[in-house]
């Protein structure tokens, strides 16, 4: 489970990792608010799960409020990765004299945690070829092993001093909350000379989540995406107007390329999961309702451990109830015959192939 900027550096926060000073912000209104506390200049930071931020342009250092208002407004138009931010980090920016990369990640070829370090941060640390150390095994991390970090990464008196320190809370946290990965990037030495984490990157092993409730109880930052998680299926919203609706990952994602190619643009991810029970498909149905720029939907099942007749009752059900977009539909597979049949009489549009599927609702744009 990957965390959000903002929720990673709450666990700096509680494990006394040093940040700057921010707020989060959905609105405007709260926009004005968060400037307001931090002050100016300030950074303002697209809330992406997706990296390369920077480059995208999803981070942006502004010296006025209405800078700040232009910058927001830019960035919540951007897809960054396939993302687009429904949050913003507001930050008091920061003086920096120099960045550095830390981070404690799980080796699983040695069976334990390292720790990797380097004397340069930011957007091209990956490029840095030769400057980023060798990974340092971690064993319950004590003091004089993380000064031996700090003196492989030539770091010496007040900024030896404060490396060590959060070098050692890193591992705290790594350790404590069952991380795959906690990194900071960068890791800045300010005007002052007080070292800062400048970003964070934290993954939880999803393994752990049942130990760590506070994690799974994140609420979402897309309703709809959450709403789905709580019935089961996976779900993912896109740009298009043509919900894509499926089961098993590798038959959806492959009908989203049939669609492209195609000339359509999908509105949706929606994979029902093996052995798909009718109320399962009945709230897919409902949930993709709700997405505000479909026109249309498409469903490609095969049945295998789904029963097809499931997904045709839920189709009819759902059809039923008024509302539904028109749905262009493959159905093949274990009971075929019997799905296709409770299907009869329906405005469901059923067609033999993927293929004629997708151009039928394609053509219909």
């Amino acid at each position: 489970m990957r965390l959000f900027e903002y929720q990673g550096k709450d666990l700096f926060r509680k494990y006394g990792i040093p940040i700057p000073e921010s707020v989060v912000v959905r609105t405007d209104a709260e926009l004005d608010s968060a400037l307001q506390k931090v002050g100016l200049p300030a950074v303002v930071k697209a809330q992406v799960l997706a990296g390369g931020r920077g480059k995208a342009g999803g981070v942006a250092v502004v010296k006025s409020r209405d800078e700040a208002r232009k910058a927001a407004s830019r960035i919540r138009q951007l897809r960054i990765g396939g993302e687009r931010p429904s949050s913003l980090l507001v930050e008091r920016a920061t003086p920096i004299r120099e960045e550095m990369y830390l981070s404690i990640t799980l080796d699983r070829g040695t069976r334990s945690f390292v720790i990797i370090g380097a004397r340069v941060g930011g957007v091209d640390v990956e490029s840095m070829q030769g400057k980023i150390m060798e990974p340092v095994p971690v064993d319950g991390l004590k003091e004089w092993a993380a000064k031996s970090v700090a003196f492989r990464m030539n770091l010496w008196g007040q900024d030896e001093a404060q490396f060590v320190r959060i070098l050692m809370d890193l591992e705290r946290l790594c350790r404590e909350e069952e991380c795959e990965l906690a990194e900071i990037n960068p890791l800045a030495i300010s005007g002052d000379g007080t070292m800062v984490a400048l970003d964070s990157k934290i993954v939880i092993d999803d393994n752990a989540l049942f130990r760590h409730h506070e994690f799974s109880q994140l609420p979402p930052e897309d309703p709809l995406e959450g709403e789905a998680s709580k019935d089961g299926f996976s779900f993912v919203r896109l740009d298009g107007d043509l919900a894509v609706v499926g089961n098993g990952a590798g038959l959806v994602l492959s009908t989203l390329d049939l669609v492209a190619d195609a000339g359509g643009v999908p509105a949706c991810f929606l994979d029902l999961g093996g052995g798909s029970q009718q109320e399962r498909v009945e709230a897919a149905l409902r949930l993709v309702k709700k997405l505000p720029n479909t026109k249309r939907v498409l469903v490609n099942i095969f049945g295998g451990i789904t029963r097809t007749t499931d997904v045709a009752a839920g189709l009819k059900k759902v059809v039923g109830e008024g509302g539904m977009q028109p749905i262009y539909a493959r159905i093949s597979g274990a009971e075929e015959a019997q799905a296709r049949s409770l299907l009869a009489g329906t405005p469901v549009k059923l067609y033999p192939t993927a293929a004629e599927a997708v151009k039928a609702a394609v053509s219909k744009a």
